[in-house]
């Protein structure tokens, strides 16, 4: 498979002006190579600067494009989990907001379609601050160990859903809104059955603004959720 009949595309943004409107015409320019039909998606994620603002101004003048406002802050969890409830295509695609991805890599994700109903990629080299890079190294490790998963890279925000995923697997199930929604996402899905495949992709230094991800207060919450979900998936569904 190497074109899709329709796609949406989001990415969450939290104060995010600088690059908001770079990601959005990325987007239009790009996407459609990949897909007959797309819409991009802003979460704006109660951003205090003019994130919110700038997404306002470039969908007025494009109809694929739309922004979702949230006030107040729902954390990235809650962004993502927005953009997933706001697609409206068949397939559904995510990355972040800050220009650390390059959209041209989607060509590397769509033929494992073939074969599987998600598609996530994997930081081939990982352009972060070494702090960033030592937290994901543990985290990843941990819930390889913990749950006998083989993600690489579970924080990885390149993912491609078939949005008929979500009918099978709701999203009711995942239950964080903070750091920990992505991988809980992955785990969820992959204890019902659904088919994931990873692919690698590149990564890009942050050229503007400021990384967000990993305070101690983001990195402690994301452990707790991370255990409550072992405990959870250890007693049985409904837990």
């Amino acid at each position: 498979m190497d074109r899709l009949r329709s796609l949406s595309f989001f990415f969450p943004a939290y104060n995010e002006e600088a690059t908001v409107e770079a990601v959005v015409r990325e987007g239009l320019a790009k996407l459609p190579r990949f897909a007959d039909d797309i819409e991009v998606v802003v979460i704006d994620d109660g951003s205090t600067d003019r994130t919110g603002e700038v997404a306002d101004r470039v969908a007025a003048e494009d109809a694929r494009v739309r922004v979702v406002h949230h006030r107040p802050n729902r954390g990235y969890g809650g962004a993502v989990r927005a953009g997933l409830v706001s697609a409206t295509r068949e397939h559904v695609f995510f990355t972040d907001g800050d220009l650390q991805f390059d959209l041209d890599d989607l060509e590397r994700l769509l033929p494992q379609l073939e074969r599987a109903d998600v598609v996530i990629g994997y930081r081939e080299k990982r352009a972060d601050p070494p702090k960033r890079l030592f937290i994901a190294w543990v985290y990843n490790t941990l819930i390889r160990v913990l749950f006998l998963a083989p993600f690489r890279d579970v924080d990885c925000a390149f993912k491609l859903f078939d949005r008929d995923v979500f009918t099978r697997v709701p999203l009711s199930r995942v239950r964080s809104n903070g750091a920990f929604f992505s991988p809980e996402l992955l785990l969820v899905l992959r204890a019902a059955g659904v088919r994931i495949e990873q692919v690698g992709v590149r990564h890009f230094p942050r050229r503007f603004g400021e990384e967000k991800g990993a305070t101690l207060r983001v990195v402690l919450r994301a452990v707790r959720d991370l255990l409550r979900l072992r405990l959870r998936l250890l007693l049985g569904p409904g837990r």
